[in-house]
């Protein structure tokens, strides 16, 4: 949950779309009575609120909510369902998410949630095509961002539901190869973030998988280097804020770019040690991390590369 008023959620939106407090209040209320909910002198109706947020592109249903499902309940069984999608047991998930469906409530955020989850699984099990996944996300991120691809995002006080589902469209971008575009994506959301809707905790995550994503997607487009400062920076966030579950694959993307450059003549032979002490951390990580497929996936890359365990 994020820790904002009301007021600072109307003045943060608001500055992000660049609107002055006179635009942002026409026919809704006075100048100064906008002044005083932003500074927190004074609570919003419903109504002033929703209007508010209307005319800035956010859902009118309801008061902004920064949790994006109906009870305590639900939010164990969410975890269980993202847990299950981290490694990969689709088939659990689609379970998991049968009973989410049942418990859930019909705001705009729990079926934000839903497309999105519903499409996530189709997807990844094969009964949807990547334009038609891309097509179902985009219809969930414009339920609470209605204007989801006129507006820039990269002042945009994101949600962290918002901003996986961001991920997941800069993802599926990816996926279909158009790594440029899932990189806009991803840096505009990257920027938006020290504006977010979110706890540090949940602000620093983000932070590191979208620097994962981008590490090893700029590899893919041969922006190497680029690769290797993105992997770092998503490195010391995550041994700052003790973050593993995403360490090691930055430790894999810095190894594998430096790899990268080693074959192309820019670095010399000898920082193959660095990138073999590198995939060893990120083995070692994965597997106290029971993070089988990483850990398989990491060890073939030194067997296969360094003949080395």
């Amino acid at each position: 949950m994020g820790r904002y008023r009301l007021g600072d959620i109307i003045r943060m939106t608001r500055k992000s779309l660049s609107i002055t407090q006179e635009e942002l209040s026409l026919e809704i209320c006075s100048v100064e009575t906008l002044s005083r909910i932003e500074s927190g002198r004074q609570n919003p109706s419903k109504d002033v609120y929703e209007l508010l947020m209307e005319r800035m592109g956010r859902v009118r249903e309801r008061a902004y909510s920064m949790q994006s499902v109906s009870d305590f309940q639900v939010l164990e069984k969410t975890r269980d369902f993202e847990e299950c999608i981290q490694v990969y047991n689709f088939h659990k998930a689609e379970y998991i998410l049968e009973d989410i469906v049942k418990r859930m409530g019909g705001t705009p955020l729990d079926r934000q949630y839903i497309i999105r989850a519903e499409s996530l699984i189709n997807y990844r099990l094969g009964r949807i095509s990547p334009d038609e996944f891309l097509e179902e996300l985009q219809k969930a991120i414009r339920i609470t961002i209605p204007k989801y691809g006129e507006i820039s995002l990269a002042k945009w006080p994101l949600t962290y539901n918002e901003t996986v589902l961001i991920l997941n469209i800069s993802t599926a971008y990816s996926e279909k190869g158009d790594y440029q575009e899932g990189i806009r994506i991803l840096e505009g959301a990257y920027s938006a973030l020290r504006l977010s809707y979110m706890d540090e905790d949940q602000r620093v995550i983000m932070q590191v998988v979208i620097l994962s994503n981008l590490s090893k997607w700029y590899g893919l487009i041969e922006k190497h280097q680029k690769a290797i400062e993105t992997a770092i920076e998503g490195i010391e966030i995550s041994k700052k804020f003790k973050i593993g579950n995403v360490l090691p694959t930055l430790l894999y993307n810095y190894a594998w770019n430096k790899e990268q450059l080693i074959e192309k003549g820019v670095l010399s032979q000898e920082n193959k040690r660095e990138c073999i002490s590198y995939l060893r951390k990120a083995y070692y990580i994965a597997s106290a991390l029971q993070q089988s497929y990483a850990a398989k996936f990491i060890h073939k890359r030194m067997m296969s590369h360094y003949d080395t365990n």
